[in-house]
């Protein structure tokens, strides 16, 4: 049941999340793209797609443990 909720939770942190960030969340973790392909896909350098995906999972934390 908590797991669930974490779930839940995750999904709509996701949802809060500046388009972009969200975008580079789904692809990496639900699509499986590795940094590569998710620069051919946005059309931005590796280093900008790794600096977004970690503000994309600095926030998503702060919302977690928030929730939590």
């Amino acid at each position: 049941l908590e797991r669930d909720a974490l779930r839940g939770a995750i999904a709509n942190g996701i949802s809060q999340l500046p388009e972009r960030e969200a975008l580079v969340l789904q692809l990496y973790f639900v699509e499986e793209l590795n940094l590569a392909e998710i620069t051919e896909v946005l059309g931005v350098s590796a280093a900008r797609v790794c600096q977004i995906k970690k503000a994309a999972l600095d926030r998503l934390r702060t919302m977690l443990a928030e929730w939590h």
